[in-house]
């Protein structure tokens, strides 16, 4: 029977659809955003994620507004593929100071799930109006 399951999953992915699991990655609402203090291309982002606000969040992204939701690393997250190494390879996530901002998570792009392939100007993953804050992120969530 297990032999059956894992062909099952091999074929048809898991149950968010692709077989991929995003542990510490949740839907957040976007609640704030501010110009970043010593950055002109980063901005400093409030989240919702239905337990807490999740603040400071540093990102160079700017194809998101306030009252989209997001996809949210918190840290401690496996990013599949790190968008700013020649290697791409997978990273655990911790705080990290940007700039003189310490970053409590990151907003994902496409690229950096392992969702789409890597572009110029990559874009944060936009996910569905009807999802709640906190929900654990699956690929289905993402506006298409």
């Amino acid at each position: 029977m297990k032999f059956f399951r894992n062909i099952f999953q091999r074929l048809f992915g898991g149950q968010n659809g692709s077989g991929k699991v995003f542990s510490n990655i949740v839907a957040a609402e976007v609640k704030k955003i501010e110009k970043h203090p010593n950055a002109d291309r980063l901005r400093i982002v409030e989240l919702d994620i239905g337990s807490r606000i999740v603040e400071p969040v540093v990102c160079g992204a700017f194809n998101f507004q306030v009252g989209n939701k997001v996809a949210l690393a918190l840290p401690g997250a496996t990013i599949p593929q790190d968008i700013h190494s020649e290697t791409h390879a997978p990273f655990v996530l911790k705080a990290a100071t940007i700039r003189g901002v310490e970053s409590q998570g990151m907003i994902c792009a496409a690229y950096e799930l392992g969702l789409g392939p890597l572009s110029d100007k990559p874009e944060i993953v936009i996910l569905k109006d009807d999802i709640k804050p906190g929900t654990p992120f699956q690929p289905v969530m993402q506006v298409i």
